[in-house]
């Protein structure tokens, strides 16, 4: 799909208008050409100068509709739910060199979007678009390369028959058979991108960006600058969970775990897909800090799993001097060594043998308990997820359990009760106000690949 310029439009025709979704933050990381800008949410960057989804073409009624159709877009998203996609890589697919495929999957607050705003605009329906795999509820292939240039969208469209997987040959299959056969040919789990921005065009000129954690429309010169960048990040985290605005505190004295804060560590944004500004790791710190003292009250105990901080300007002991609670350290890889480390705990708790250890590739022999671990983050959700009652290995890498600690009776818990495999720690609605513990489940059915 092409956008017109102002240009190719005849005097007194009706503007065209286009919808597009810019790439925010992944959970996790993302194999092939995507994840070497995925890390990147794209606030501060002009938005012809990020990668964009685009979701539909919007029919204008007249020449001067731009208004209705800006408060139909705000109106259907702040009705809808989360606006996410689920990225996939696929394999099995002849593309150039340096290419990569995906199959793009919308989630359920994203069809409610498009539902919403089709009963207010008219939504231009091109078939093998995005909007049309939407409707007809299936995945979008697309091929994107590696290095992708200022100003590329990449639109989902039918591929030509050299890219179709090998497996399908055409003949004797119905599509729907064959979808299934296609996506078998996936090689790894999908990932989460949180959409955190739509970006209308009118005439393939952008007039504004829908900011949905802020739930207003930015005026394109304003949506590129640091502070309303800051402002979405911040309203993105504490609508997910991911900052604490107040205390949470038990009564009794609990025992914490948490792993890998990496504070000080600017580079840990990128990498980790954490949702902070790169130039400011600072306001990741203060964060991560206050989310530990405002779960953590001083009569509680922490079984810290390593990698307190990295290439920062402080100390890992100045760190500790700033957190509550009594810290119970293991030593992970890029920690300098104290004498008050361990590098390992092992430990029966009600019943149950847990093992602590940073990073769980030195466990080289069998273990009857459960291992919980570190230093993997979420490089590898597939082996290493938050759960895995198959591998009875528990990942407390700071991004999995939602930036802030976990009780180890919440994993107990999960332990005695749980027989699928937890991606992510759910805290969307935390325990100590719900009184039970939801996950983000995703049961996994297949063999679990090596890191």
């Amino acid at each position: 799909m092409t956008p017109g310029g102002p240009g190719n439009r005849i005097h007194g025709e009706a503007s065209r208008y286009r919808l597009d979704l810019r790439m925010g933050i992944p959970r996790s990381h993302v194999k092939g050409a995507l994840e070497s800008w995925i890390g990147d949410p794209g606030l501060c960057s002009d938005p012809d100068r990020h990668p964009y989804l685009v979701l539909t073409e919007i029919a204008s009624r007249g020449i001067d509709d731009q208004d209705s159709i800006m408060q139909a877009i705000a109106s259907s998203a702040d009705q809808a739910g989360p606006i996410q996609v689920s990225v996939c890589p696929v394999q099995g697919i002849t593309l150039p060199r340096d290419h990569s495929s995906y199959e793009i999957t919308p989630s359920t607050g994203l069809r409610s979007f498009v539902l919403l705003l089709s009963k207010n605009c008219q939504i231009v329906n091109h078939p093998g678009s995005f909007i049309d795999k939407i409707s007809r509820e299936r995945p979008a292939p697309v091929t994107i390369p590696s290095q992708l240039p200022a100003g590329n969208q990449f639109t989902p469209s039918r591929r030509p028959a050299c890219e179709k997987p090998r497996s399908y040959s055409g003949k004797g299959e119905d599509e729907n058979s064959a979808m299934v056969r296609y996506l078998k040919e996936r090689d790894a789990e999908p990932v989460l991108i949180e959409i955190l921005r739509m970006v209308l065009r009118r005439d393939g000129t952008p007039v504004g960006e829908y900011d949905l954690c802020q739930r207003r429309w930015l005026p394109s010169k304003k949506s590129v600058s640091r502070k309303n960048a800051r402002l979405s990040l911040r309203k993105f985290r504490v609508a997910r969970g991911y900052q604490l605005t107040r205390a949470h505190y038990h009564d009794e004295p609990r025992i914490y775990l948490i792993s890998d804060l990496h504070l000080g560590h600017a580079n840990s944004i990128p990498r980790y897909k954490r949702p902070f500004l790169l130039s400011n790791p600072g306001e990741m710190d203060r964060v991560l800090v206050r989310n530990w003292n405002w779960t953590v009250k001083e009569s509680d105990t922490v079984i810290f799993l390593g990698d307190m901080s990295y290439m920062g300007q402080k100390t890992t002991e100045y760190y500790i001097g700033q957190l509550n609670g009594s810290i119970f350290y293991l030593e992970g890889n890029h920690d300098p060594y104290y004498p008050f480390m361990s590098h390992c705990l092992l430990m029966r708790y009600r019943g149950v043998r847990y093992l602590f250890i940073h990073d769980p590739k030195e466990l080289t022999g069998p273990f009857d308990g459960w291992v919980v671990h570190g230093h993997v983050h979420n490089k590898d959700l597939t082996q290493y997820p938050f759960f895995n009652p198959f591998t009875r290995m528990v990942n407390v890498s700071a991004e999995l359990i939602g930036y802030h600690p976990i009780s180890l009776d919440e994993i107990h818990e999960l332990v005695r009760g749980t027989g699928e495999v937890v991606t992510f720690r759910d805290i969307s609605r935390p325990a100590e106000r719900t009184g039970a513990i939801r996950a983000d489940r995703n049961v996994r059915l297949r063999s679990r690949g090596s890191s």
